[in-house]
C-alpha cells in the first residue's frame, strides 16, 4: 500500500507527464477527454496536498456553528471522521428545520466557510 508521500509524488509525476508528453498527441476528437483526465489528476493533487487544511477549514466552521473545540489536533482518517460526523448532524438538523428560525446567519457563515475549502481543492480558480 502506498503512503500519502508516496501517493502524492505518483499523481505529480502522472499530472506533468500527461500534460507534457501524453496531451499534445492527442487526437482533437479526443482532447476534451484528454483535458477531463489532466483536470481529474490536478484536483486529486490538491486534494493529497490539501486535505487536512481543508478539513481544519470546514472542522473549524462546523465547531463555530456547534460551539465546539476545533481540535486542531486532528489530522488524517480521525480528521476526516470528525468532519464527517459533524456534517452529517448538520443535514439531519436542516432537514428537520432546526435552523428554520434561529441560527441561519451562523449557518449560512458556516456553509459559505464549507464551500470555500472544498473549492480549495476542486476548483481554486472559483475563488477568484
Amino acid at each position: 500500500m502506498l503512503s500519502d508521500a508516496d501517493a502524492r509524488g505518483l499523481l505529480e509525476i502522472a499530472a506533468a507527464t500527461f500534460r507534457t508528453d501524453v496531451l499534445p498527441h492527442v487526437a482533437p476528437e479526443a482532447r476534451f477527454k484528454a483535458l477531463m483526465v489532466a483536470n481529474a489528476l490536478e484536483v486529486a493533487q490538491r486534494e493529497l496536498k490539501g486535505l487536512d487544511a481543508a478539513g481544519h477549514s470546514v472542522l473549524g466552521a462546523l465547531a463555530l456553528l456547534y460551539g465546539e473545540d476545533a481540535d486542531d489536533g486532528l489530522a488524517g482518517d480521525e480528521l476526516r471522521h470528525r468532519v464527517e460526523a459533524l456534517e452529517h448532524r448538520l443535514c439531519i438538523e436542516i432537514a428537520a428545520g432546526d435552523f428554520d428560525h434561529d441560527g441561519q446567519e451562523v449557518l449560512m457563515d458556516s456553509l459559505d466557510a464549507i464551500v470555500r475549502a472544498r473549492l480549495g481543492i476542486t476548483n481554486p480558480k472559483a475563488l477568484g
